[in-house]
């Protein structure tokens, strides 16, 4: 572990993770260096031209699109949160920001993301940090997952529909045990990229973003294309 003055998970974080799948980590960021996120979003959007995506408001590879994403995705407050489970070492697989567009009906069904991911290369402790720009709640679109779930391995995926290429079910699948995740803005929520998630419509008449960084360890020897960076050696 580094030495530093950073957040770090706490033994019983970590142990819930481990259980879990999934955990919160309270008060990491301000809101008001959020906001400036959001607003370095709009910009990368707007020399874009609009959406280049599937689904609207996405933005693939964030972390490689502006000095001030690619930052942010390096950031020690991350890192330090994830380095007691993604380990020897750490590297960014890919980062993108998810988006519920006001009053859009579309859901990304149950999956996981190894089921994505594992394409590319395959990796041991690989989990996600999905910050939310604005409070995800259960009317904007926060996330579900189903504790425990990472245990099981990967499922077959197919299909579906939605905001997500590949899913676990169709439209109508039920998740036992499922639990929803509302998480404020400056909170973030990690979990494992084996972990079962999904999430609903945005009912509300506000955006609501998501920026999501993927890290594996720093031995696997690639990553999503050229996202993949090694930050800490092994």
């Amino acid at each position: 572990m580094c030495d530093n003055v950073y957040q770090n998970l706490t033994m019983a974080e970590l142990d819930f993770y481990h259980e879990n799948g999934y955990v919160v980590a309270s008060n990491v960021f301000p809101v008001v260096e959020l906001s400036k996120i959001d607003r370095e979003i709009d910009r990368i959007r707007d020399a874009d031209g609009g959406d280049i995506h599937r689904n609207p408001g996405w933005v693939m590879s964030l972390g490689l699109r502006s000095e001030i994403t690619r930052a942010f995705a390096q950031d020690e407050r991350i890192l330090s949160l994830v380095e007691e489970v993604v380990t020897p070492g750490i590297a960014i697989y890919s980062g993108k920001l998810t988006t519920k567009m006001p009053h859009a009906m579309d859901i990304c069904h149950w999956h996981q993301d190894d089921a994505y991911y594992n394409d590319h290369v395959a990796s041991e402790t690989r989990m996600s940090v999905w910050i939310p720009l604005q409070d995800a709640t259960l009317e904007n679109g926060c996330l579900w997952v189903v504790p425990g779930s990472h245990k099981g391995g990967v499922v077959e995926h197919g299909s579906y529909g939605g905001q997500c290429p590949k899913s676990m079910g169709p439209p109508d699948m039920v998740a036992e045990g499922a639990i929803a995740c509302p998480v404020k803005a400056g909170d973030m929520l990690l979990f494992s990229a084996e972990l079962w998630h999904h999430s609903k419509e945005n009912r509300t008449d506000q955006i609501r973003r998501a920026f999501i960084v993927s890290y594996q360890e720093a031995t696997v020897p690639r990553g999503n294309g050229d996202q993949w960076k090694i930050l800490r050696s092994a």
